[in-house]
């Protein structure tokens, strides 16, 4: 798996453990008293993400990185014989073999949620992480449309709506930008999980956690009227809002041709338009309307507050640029 690849398709796992503070003597390294081995370790934490109902993903993630991780390191080396110089030389080995610090971050990542599980399971007392800061990565700005091309791409998607298909079509377009979910929260989303008096609906999210999003009147007029188009299928065999037109639940791969199709349509081909795009823009259009950065976190499911903190940078960027063609006093004749 190339570095582009690792960095894409595997969403970083946070750090979902904080090591405890234990009291044990400068020489003890593990508190249980026992020895154990890297192997050992890595395999009782893949099956505590197991069991704990991790994404696939994320499994995926713990069997890529911490095999790796193995591979350089004797499977058979006691776990609390690895110190700070160990993870850094390792780093330092991903960055001589090719990949970006985007990736080297995963892999810093994942090490550092293993030790600090290792840690709370008294397998060893410290966590030779704690001393490594995580490498550097590009502070790049996520890929959002403008105001004019999501009216451009709404106002083609809402000509279409005469059909069946084409209405639905217009309310995922608009339930992306309205709610900001992500591409699997939209699939999986069902009818028992929305909850249109309050304008709510409960999502199945990453890291297989539930939470619940938020919507407008106008996306609440939009999935009122798809539902009711939704009951002239004749064999519906699925609970999920967003069917195909033999009652099955849409596929993302579905969606996603969807989704260029109205861009094609729209005349948009110079962008790129995609569920990803669609839940980054409805961010920075929310910030740009006047949601605050917790509100934020919390409707896009969020585990730092960081992430969040970047579309507020991006909203003052916007801020910055149209100010500087409408300052007042630049503008005086």
């Amino acid at each position: 798996m190339n570095s582009s690849n690792q960095a894409r398709v595997f969403a970083a796992e946070e750090d979902y453990f904080q090591p405890p503070k234990r009291e044990s003597s400068p020489n003890q390294n593990s508190v249980d008293g026992e020895e154990h081995t890297l192997t050992e370790a890595i395999d009782d934490f893949k099956l505590r993400g197991k069991v704990e109902g991790r994404a696939d993903k994320t499994l995926q993630q713990y069997d890529y990185v911490l095999g790796r991780f193995s591979e350089k390191f004797s499977g058979e080396r006691n776990l609390n014989s690895l110190e700070a110089k160990d993870i850094r030389e390792y780093l330092a080995y991903l960055m001589d073999d090719g990949l970006a610090n985007t990736s080297v971050a995963i892999h810093y990542r994942v090490l550092r949620a293993f030790f600090n599980w290792s840690v709370s399971e008294g397998y060893i007392a410290e966590s030779p992480v704690n001393k490594i800061k995580e490498p550097k990565t590009p502070d790049k700005f996520p890929k959002i449309l403008d105001k004019k091309q999501v009216e451009t791409l709404v106002d083609t998607a809402r000509n279409w709506r005469r059909t069946w298909a084409g209405y639905r079509n217009f309310t995922i377009i608009f339930t992306f930008l309205d709610a900001g979910l992500r591409l699997n929260e939209l699939v999986t989303c069902k009818l028992k999980n929305l909850n249109l008096k309050q304008r709510s609906l409960k999502v199945h999210g990453k890291g297989a956690k539930d939470r619940r999003v938020y919507f407008g009147k106008n996306n609440y007029r939009c999935l009122r009227h798809w539902l009711k188009l939704r009951e002239n299928v004749t064999d519906i065999i699925s609970n999920a809002i967003f069917i195909s037109q033999t009652g099955e639940r849409l596929k993302k791969r579905h969606v996603e041709r969807t989704i260029n199709r109205i861009q094609e349509k729209a005349g948009l081909d110079d962008v790129q338009v995609s569920p990803h795009v669609l839940r980054h823009t409805a961010a920075t259009l929310a910030v740009q309307n006047g949601l605050d950065v917790f509100s934020l976190k919390r409707q896009f499911g969020w585990e730092q507050m960081e992430t969040a903190l970047k579309y507020v940078h991006m909203s003052d960027k916007a801020l910055q640029e149209s100010y500087s063609n409408s300052s007042p006093m630049d503008n005086l004749a």
